[in-house]
């Protein structure tokens, strides 16, 4: 779980680099923490809420101590920029997000906001940079409250409009669009604020991995290779509902052992295609769903996810086909229904080769991997070079207020987003 004086334990661990104060890492995180803090130790902070907007003031107010220009656009994306000496020029980008998913962790999405800004104050203070940098901290990454994940950095590329935004609702029936309105902001204006990429030159973003290989495998940062796309699958076996008790094993078409067979299958089928591919079986819908019924109809949802678009449809084809010869071999039928899918997004050898640069420049360990999921990079990838820089997670654990990363591991993360930035703004 999450406290300052845990963070503060590992002061004397912490590497010192240059223009970056460990002290004011722990503080600030410590803050953010504090709002939308849960009784279980987590952080609640839904966009649109009091929670996010205290948030974004109280990051406002360190952007302008720093000295950034800051403007927030018409969704209530906040930006802070750093001029350089050559202000015509395309951006710098770099940032991340505020809100979390309910009872979430405190580094995932602050810790890459403030690892942007305590870099871009690190690099005030050495002196004058060609190109300028800009700070983003986009609203609703997660999609917790309205199911509409990576909705900022959408917003600001031109991906969704006003009229979008009047399909997403809370769970107390408030639409997108509605909130916005209320919380101040100018939904119907998006367009007077939506970014073309000529403008952006590459943008930048630290995370927390998330996952346990930087941990495992002893190194410090994450050079990103690539960012998986989710694809959503649904496969409803349709066989006969029939008492428990009375019908023989030989008579029935038991939709739930289709699905368990099904889902067993899942789970060897990535690596038939690609090292990096994933599939996981995460939802099912069981009807009757009675304890002495056997269920005439079951829906499993498979979620597909690699960098390599080709390999990832092909896992999806693969399961189509296991789906349809399981159903036939039990006497059911199967209903196949294509979800959401997005497309996965490669990370230029020219931005991995600047963070693995900066890192080894600082004396730091790399380790080339894939994410999993998704990110703001995700958007801005689609348009303009983007690169990631993954921190460790202990024990892998995200999303939870177990979510931890060493205060000396943070400050790693700083010192590579710094020297990544000084690169990207001098060419």
């Amino acid at each position: 779980m999450f406290s300052k004086e845990r963070l503060l334990k590992e002061l004397d661990q912490t590497p010192s680099y240059e223009g970056i104060d460990p002290l004011e890492l722990a503080e600030k995180l410590s803050a953010l923490f504090e709002i939308g803090k849960t009784p279980e130790g987590g952080v609640t902070r839904f966009p649109y809420t009091d929670e996010e907007n205290k948030a974004k003031t109280l990051f406002r107010s360190w952007m302008e101590e720093a000295g950034l220009e800051v403007k927030e656009d018409a969704v209530g994306n906040l930006f802070g920029t750093l001029r350089g000496t050559s202000p015509e020029l395309p951006v710098v980008m770099t940032g991340s997000h505020l809100d979390s998913v309910p009872n979430g962790g405190a580094f995932d999405g602050p810790l890459g906001c403030l690892s942007s800004l305590l870099a871009m104050k690190a690099i005030a203070k050495n002196g004058k940079l060609k190109r300028s940098i800009e700070l983003a901290v986009f609203v609703d990454e997660e999609g917790a409250r309205f199911k509409n994940g990576i909705f900022g950095s959408r917003a600001m590329m031109g991906e969704a409009g006003p009229e979008d935004y009047k399909t997403f609702y809370d769970e107390q029936g408030s639409s997108l669009y509605d909130e916005m309105i209320r919380n101040g902001h100018q939904p119907d204006r998006i367009a007077e604020d939506v970014r073309v990429p000529e403008e952006i030159y590459a943008f930048l973003e630290l995370h927390i991995e998330q996952g346990k290989r930087l941990e495992s495998e002893g190194k410090d940062i994450g050079v990103v290779s690539g960012i998986a796309g989710p694809s959503w699958t649904s496969f409803t076996f349709i066989g006969e509902t029939d008492h428990a008790g009375n019908t023989p094993m030989e008579f029935r078409k038991d939709t739930v052992a289709a699905a368990a067979e099904f889902i067993l299958a899942v789970e060897k089928m990535p690596r038939r295609f690609s090292e990096t591919a994933v599939a996981t079986v995460g939802k099912l819908n069981v009807f009757p769903n009675g304890t002495n019924v056997i269920s005439g109809r079951t829906e499993a949802v498979a979620d597909v996810r690699d960098i390599d678009r080709e390999a990832r449809d092909a896992v999806i084809q693969s399961m189509k086909e296991a789906a349809q010869t399981i159903a036939e071999s039990r006497g059911l039928t199967v209903e196949i229904r294509d979800g959401i899918s997005i497309a996965p997004v490669i990370v230029p050898d020219d931005i991995q080769d600047i963070i693995r640069q900066a890192a080894e420049k600082s004396g730091l360990s790399t380790l080339s991997l894939p994410s999993g999921a998704g990110h703001d990079a995700m958007t801005l990838g689609k348009y303009v070079p983007s690169g990631m820089i993954f921190v460790p997670s202990q024990n892998g654990k995200s999303h939870s207020p177990e979510e931890w990363t060493s205060l000396p591991d943070c400050i790693k993360g700083v010192q590579t987003v710094k020297e990544s930035l000084l690169q990207l703004a001098d060419k």
